[in-house]
């Protein structure tokens, strides 16, 4: 551990810790490096990150070059499935929520395996996997089992019904996504919103070639994910741009243990921020519990 580290070199190793994938870790420890005291009693440390780093980005290089193929699927942290029929705009969707640059075509059966990408939203990241069509050989049900969310994605809502029978055994939390909007007239898309909300479906209409509706579709996967972020600040500096991500319901005292073990026995006093206060600065305890976007300053013996 770094002499005299600060709250953001420690935010950024619990993200390193955390990490699921090789792009979060190399990403938290580029933090850790750039959050790391820079004196003679750090150097053994920062040349040992460096080293670690290389080594990862030498991993990513070669994981690059190999190429796409999947036969198996890791979960790794929240994870959403794409499902639907053929043509129905999944892989369009993907490449819009996340990074991935799947095959889109407007031939059928083009995903003739899973694809994956990560979505990051507001400093929390999601694995997105889209599935080959669902009345494909190559569609693989188990892994609905183990999702955390099913986005059931569709461009007829007759559809949704037919797949939404074929999940009856799934107890993932699902979500109808009905694409291609900018195909339809003003007045069908009244008409379709009219009979979604009749039917109290939870939906979100969006468009992967216009982008739309899909800010507002990443605020509802957050939204089931069951996290806060928390930001953290040193007495003098700014707040912390990178959050800890942490579950609903959570305390002070679970914050800052997070940071690292036993950190919530140094602490003298802390001041919050946020939504869980009745005033900018207040003095609150550990046991305060804590909403999204609440900001902790911690001063410590």
């Amino acid at each position: 551990m770094p002499i005299n580290a600060g709250y953001e070199y420690f935010n950024a190793e619990k993200r390193y810790l955390d990490a699921q994938t090789l792009e979060e870790r190399i990403s938290g420890l580029k933090e850790m490096i750039k959050t790391a005291p820079k004196h003679k009693g750090t150097e053994n440390l920062l040349a040992e990150l460096k080293t670690r780093l290389k080594k990862f980005l030498e991993k990513a290089e070669k994981t690059a070059s190999v190429g796409k193929g999947k036969k198996g699927i890791r979960k790794e942290g929240f994870q959403v499935i794409l499902v639907g029929f053929s043509n129905s705009g999944k892989s369009q969707l993907l490449a819009s929520l996340t990074n991935a640059m799947p095959k889109i075509s407007s031939q059928s059966y083009t995903t003739l395996e899973p694809n994956i990408g990560t979505m990051h939203y507001q400093g929390v990241s999601a694995q997105i996997v889209d599935l080959p069509a669902i009345n494909s050989k190559n569609f693989d049900i188990s892994l609905l089992h183990t999702a955390d969310a099913i986005l059931i994605v569709v461009s007829k809502l007759e559809d949704y019904f037919l797949i939404n029978k074929q999940l009856e055994k799934a107890t993932s939390k699902r979500i109808l996504v009905f694409t291609h909007i900018d195909l339809l007239e003003t007045s069908e898309l009244r008409k379709l919103e009219a009979q979604l909300r009749s039917k109290r479906l939870n939906y979100m209409l969006v468009s992967g070639k216009t982008n739309s509706g899909i800010s507002e579709l990443k605020t509802k996967i957050f939204e089931n994910m069951n996290v806060i972020r928390i930001y953290t600040k040193e007495p003098g500096k700014p707040v912390s741009s990178v959050p800890i991500v942490i579950s609903v319901g959570s305390t002070v005292k679970k914050v800052a243990e997070s940071i690292y073990k036993g950190f919530s026995k140094q602490i003298t006093e802390t001041r919050l921020t946020g939504p869980s206060g009745k005033f900018i600065n207040q003095r609150v305890g550990i046991a305060h519990v804590l909403k999204d976007k609440d900001i902790l300053e911690f001063k410590t013996r």
